[in-house]
C-alpha cells in the first residue's frame, strides 16, 4: 500500500478504502486527482466536449458504485479508474458511431491512428483492451512510451510535452513518431488486426 502522499494528503489506496466504505467524500478527492486525465482521454476518443464529460461523470458513478471490485494485487488506482474511462469511452464512440453522430466529421482516434484506419473504430472499441495497451506501452523506450502517455492520456500537444519535458520539439516528434510505429508493430495491434 502507498504512503501517504507529499503534503499530508492520502494516498490514492487510502482514498479507495474510504470509498470502499461508503465514503462519498473520498470520491471527491479522486475526481479532483483524476478528473482531468479522464476528461483528456475521453475528448481524445471522443471529439465531443460533452460528450467526455459525460464519460467522466460516468466512470467516478461506476468507481463509487463498483469499489469493491477494485484490486490492488492488478494494479494502481489511476490505472484502474484509467481503465475505466477507456472503456465507456471506447463505448459510447461505438454507440455515437451507430447512431450517426460522426457523419459529417473526419474523427480520428488512438485506435485509427494505430492501425491507420480510422474507419474501424466499430469493430476496435469493441476488442480494445487497456490492459493490453499499457502492457504494449510498457515495452516501449522509455521517451516513447512517457510521450504517448502524454499525447494519448493527459491530451498534451508535441509542442507542450516538448515544454514539460524539456525537450526539443524534433526529439520529441521523433519519440512520438517511432513511438507509434513500434506499437502498430506489436502484438497489441496485430491481435486487433486479427494476425
Amino acid at each position: 500500500m502507498q504512503q501517504t502522499r507529499k503534503g499530508g494528503s492520502p494516498s490514492d489506496e487510502e482514498v479507495m478504502a474510504r470509498v470502499q466504505a461508503d465514503d462519498s467524500g473520498a470520491l471527491g478527492l479522486l475526481f479532483d486527482r483524476y478528473s482531468r486525465l479522464l476528461f483528456g482521454i475521453a475528448l481524445r476518443i471522443l471529439e465531443d466536449f460533452g460528450e467526455a464529460e459525460d464519460v467522466v461523470q460516468d466512470t467516478f458513478c461506476s468507481v463509487f458504485q463498483k469499489a469493491n471490485l477494485f484490486d490492488p494485487a492488478r494494479g494502481t488506482v489511476k490505472t484502474w479508474i484509467v481503465g475505466i474511462a477507456f472503456h465507456r469511452a471506447l463505448d459510447r464512440k461505438t454507440y455515437l458511431d451507430r447512431r450517426g453522430f460522426y457523419q459529417t466529421t473526419e474523427i480520428g482516434s488512438l485506435h485509427g491512428v494505430l492501425l491507420g484506419k480510422p474507419d474501424l473504430d466499430r469493430e476496435v472499441g469493441a476488442s480494445l483492451s487497456m490492459a493490453l495497451l499499457v502492457k504494449a506501452l510498457e515495452d516501449l523506450p522509455k521517451m516513447q512510451r512517457r510521450t504517448l502517455e502524454m499525447f494519448y492520456f493527459e491530451g498534451l500537444g508535441l509542442r507542450e510535452i516538448s515544454v514539460r519535458l524539456g525537450e526539443p520539439y524534433g526529439n520529441v516528434r521523433h519519440h512520438f513518431y517511432r513511438g507509434l510505429e513500434r506499437l502498430r508493430e506489436s502484438a497489441f495491434v496485430k491481435k486487433l488486426r486479427g494476425k
